[in-house]
């Protein structure tokens, strides 16, 4: 049974339908046996008997209700039956019912289906940028049309016509004639059938060559050329030349370079290893199918023109060689900024001290994490850094169904590093998991349409290579506003996604290897694997990474470093939660736009120190219901001397952070700034305090200002080679800095 038809099985509602069809006789008293047939056409009768205690015995061909049964076990046998010319099948074909005792009920149910078959259609002759005019009609008015190869499932049983037309224009003005025109097919329930259309150019005499199509690829390119190009960035020019009948010639394609009207070089391509002769319809699926050659990313740069010739001399006789030239409109260039990666190893505090290891990404192998980005998405050059490890201190470890929300957490925490040290660079966090099925990478969605942008420069995923590669690549695409491509069954899906399925719809090109990435393959922003990137994504990105990122990075460095007050926090399930704020000296970083939530900060009189509206930015691919909020509101020390509480507000509910006063008395508030830092081994250093005071600490590399620790609860453990560190000490909504050698 097909796909189909088994969803058709699997999708029938099963209603319990009571009715009755003369007046059956049998046992009287007792309970009620009830019968009922579904899924056949209204009026057809269906082939059910019932057996059962003393004789029983009953034939029906429609839903019934029989009362007055003994007590015992009956038997329902159904059989198939023949609608007009359609086969019907019974389920279950036999079923024992059991009346327990008088005035009970027992119920059968019988679900009849047609079985079905497929055809599968091959289409050839076309090449891959034409479509065939196929129609295929049959049983109950089926009608489909079909423009290249594929099976056609879920077919009732019977007999179907194929129908061809000839298709005009495929290549350098032909007809291509199809053959044949008319052919039938018998489908049988179960089975699939194979039937093959062939379309052929009908010339004669001498041949005609032409050039049908050309691009200029760096992964992904539609048939036209008219995907926009990345300034400086290598790729490779495919030329489609074909004649107009089957031959086996071998004609040079001469390739000429302009800037603007200025030829600058003039290349001769002979034919691909592998070709047997030119073909009669341009072909994407192989390099053997085209004239191809790599440019280099000196050469792509506005004003680029290409124009290319098929037998240039002529050294090859054609009946016209005034179709041999093709030269298409100047692709469409565009220069993007350099990628910008800091990677964060991160340390889970939830892991055992013993097997607490940072996520496995060094300057060694930080580019292993870029290469999938470097061959898909539309950056010419990228700088990766590595942070200093970074120590988790929630106590949840990243779990596959993300059932605790550390996902969630620990982005939050990735990204208020990025705020705390003022980069516009993207922040990725790269941690160790305890399995390999299950979430593996969540980021923000950036938002281009606010005025402002609302950007996204956080994500975080696992340190598997190569897969963590493929990870980074899909969560950067977030980053840079992409949502899901529909394939696996992901939220978030980007309802203008042009295939149905999720693929690619179109033939890439990997860079790196050299290799052709067929349209059946899934877009990189869907849960299918394996994946590549579409024309549709690829625009996308270039158009965020060419016009919003340079305004992005442009408006951070105007930004001057200055006192801040960060304040964080995340809604999860509805209900708001601020975390502890910290005053440091960094880049301001507010909200794009107003939006639901509001966030205050108030003095002890209840008078506003500063007033944010937001909307809080969504987690992708993370389960569960989570949004986090990172802001560096600038505040001077004056207006910040004011502060004494947070307020957040939104969808109804409320989050109040005071500064905590739980620690009184000028002996209780000399010890409550008293700190323990003392080397526990190797590269780690335990930090014991007055949670109390304190309920967060900041812990920062003394030298470089990294982050090392958001550490709560008193007691915590971080990394860290050096002999001090900076402690930000924050009593919830202010924060003071003290310097604090470490004890060996």
């Amino acid at each position: 049974m097909s796909p189909a038809a088994r969803n058709h099985v699997t999708s029938v509602l099963l209603l319990f339908l009571l009715g009755c069809s003369g007046d059956p006789t049998g046992p009287t008293g007792g309970g009620t046996l009830s019968v009922t047939i579904q899924g056949l056409p209204s009026g057809a009768a269906g082939a059910v008997s019932v057996s059962g205690p003393g004789g029983y015995s009953q034939s029906l061909t429609s839903s019934q209700t029989f009362t007055g049964v003994a007590p015992g076990v009956y038997t329902v046998t159904a059989s198939d039956v023949t609608v007009g010319a359609a086969p019907y099948q019974a389920s279950p074909s036999s079923q024992t019912v059991t009346v327990l005792q008088s005035g009970s009920r027992g119920t059968a149910f019988i679900t009849y289906t047609t079985p079905t078959g497929a055809v599968a259609l091959t289409i050839s002759g076309l090449g891959t940028s034409s479509n065939a005019l196929v129609t295929v009609t049959g049983p109950g008015s089926y009608n489909q049309s079909v423009s290249n190869s594929r099976t056609l499932s879920g077919l009732a049983p019977g007999d179907y016509t194929i129908d061809a037309q000839n298709v005009a224009g495929v290549s350098c003005g032909s007809t291509f004639n199809a053959s044949p025109t008319t052919q039938n097919v018998t489908v049988t329930a179960g089975a699939t059938a194979s039937r093959t259309v062939s379309y052929s150019p009908t010339a004669s005499g001498l041949v005609n060559l032409c050039v049908d199509g050309m691009y200029l690829t760096q992964s992904a390119q539609n048939y036209a050329g008219t995907i926009p190009l990345v300034q400086n960035r290598n790729g490779l020019l495919r030329i489609f030349a074909v004649a107009d009948q089957a031959n086996n010639l071998t004609p040079v394609v001469q390739v000429r370079f302009y800037n603007g009207a200025t030829l600058q070089s003039t290349v001769n391509l002979p034919p691909p290893t592998g070709m047997t002769g030119v073909p009669t319809a341009p072909d994407e699926s192989a390099l053997s199918k085209s004239w191809n050659y790599p440019v280099p990313g000196s050469m792509i740069q506005p004003g680029l023109r290409i124009e290319a010739e098929v037998n240039p001399s002529p050294s090859i006789p054609e009946n016209n060689t005034g179709d041999n030239v093709f030269g298409p409109a100047a692709p469409v260039i565009k220069a993007v900024p350099t990628l910008n990666v800091t990677f964060v190893p991160i340390i889970q505090k939830g892991i055992p001290i013993g097997r607490r290891v940072a996520g496995n990404v060094t300057t060694g192998n930080a580019a292993s994490f870029l290469q999938a980005t470097k061959d898909m998405h539309p950056i010419d050059t990228y700088d990766a850094a590595v942070h200093a490890g970074y120590t988790t201190t929630t106590f949840d470890t990243l779990q596959r169904n993300n059932e605790n929300s550390a996902w969630g957490t620990i982005l939050g925490e990735i990204d208020m590093l990025r705020a705390t040290e003022g980069s516009s660079r993207y922040y990725y966090g790269v941690a160790k998991v305890s399995y390999s099925n299950g979430v593996a990478g969540v980021a923000y969605v950036s938002n281009p349409g606010t005025l402002p942008p609302q950007v996204a420069r956080a994500a975080l995923g696992w340190d598997y290579i190569p897969s963590g590669s493929i990870v980074a690549a899909h969560e950067l695409g977030h980053n840079w506003a992409r949502n899901h491509a529909p394939c696996g069954g992901p939220s978030g899906v980007d309802l203008s996604y042009p295939q149905p399925d999720g693929t690619t719809g179109g033939y890439g090109y990997d860079m790196s290897t050299g290799t052709i990435e067929p349209p059946i393959i899934t877009d990189i922003m869907g849960y299918c694997d394996p994946k590549w990137i579409s024309a549709y994504t690829y625009s996308g990105i270039l158009n965020y990474l060419s016009t919003v990122s340079p305004l992005v990075q442009a408006s951070a460095s105007r930004a001057a470093v200055q006192p801040c007050l960060l304040v964080w926090g995340h809604i999860r399930n509805g209900e708001p939660v601020l975390e502890p704020a910290f005053q440091v000296n960094t880049r301001p970083s507010l909200p794009a736009q107003a939006g639901p939530y509001s966030l205050e900060g108030r003095a002890s009189d209840g008078s506003p120190v500063f007033s944010l509206s937001f909307a809080p930015s969504e987690i992708a691919d993370a389960p569960g219901s989570q949004q986090n909020f990172v802001f560096a509101v600038p505040l001077p020390a004056a207006r910040a001397s004011r502060l004494t509480s947070l307020h957040l507000h939104g969808n109804g509910r409320p989050a109040i952070l005071a500064a905590t006063t739980a620690v009184t008395g000028a002996q209780a508030a000399t010890q409550s700034e008293a700190v323990e830092l003392r080397r526990s081994g190797a590269g780690n250093v335990s930090l014991r305090w007055d949670a109390r005071a304190h309920p967060m600490i900041m812990v920062r590399d003394a030298q470089t200002g990294e982050v090392l620790s958001l550490a709560r609860g008193g007691d915590a453990e971080f990394s860290t080679h050096k002999g001090q560190v900076d402690l930000v000490m924050s009593d919830g909504v202010k924060s003071r800095v003290k310097r604090v050698a470490v004890a060996p």
